[in-house]
């Protein structure tokens, strides 16, 4: 299996990322290293880094976000692939 790793930007704040971060990591084993997430993944692992926590200003509107990188190791692109959908469901924000 090949790794498998990508970048996103998530509007978060880094407290908001790890007060979710519980619920959005489910039933998978983790440790916390200052911005660095370790999970285990079936019989792989991911690896979730956050950057920097940026601001976008639009107008006097300001919107916290912060890139967010993913590092699958020995699990397959489907098991990645169910990980993410769970993982970004947590993140999402209601509107409307």
């Amino acid at each position: 299996m090949a790794d498998i790793q990508y970048s996103s930007e998530m509007g978060v704040t880094h407290g908001d990322f790890f007060r979710i971060l519980p619920s959005a990591m489910g039933e998978h084993a983790y440790t916390i290293d200052g911005n660095t997430v370790r999970g285990v993944l079936h019989d792989g692992s991911v690896v979730i880094t956050i950057g920097e926590q940026q601001e976008r200003r639009i107008a006097l509107m300001r919107i916290p976000y912060a890139k967010v990188s993913f590092q699958f190791s020995n699990v397959t692109e489907a098991q990645q692939q169910a990980f993410k959908t769970y993982f970004d469901l947590r993140f999402q924000r209601g509107g409307g």
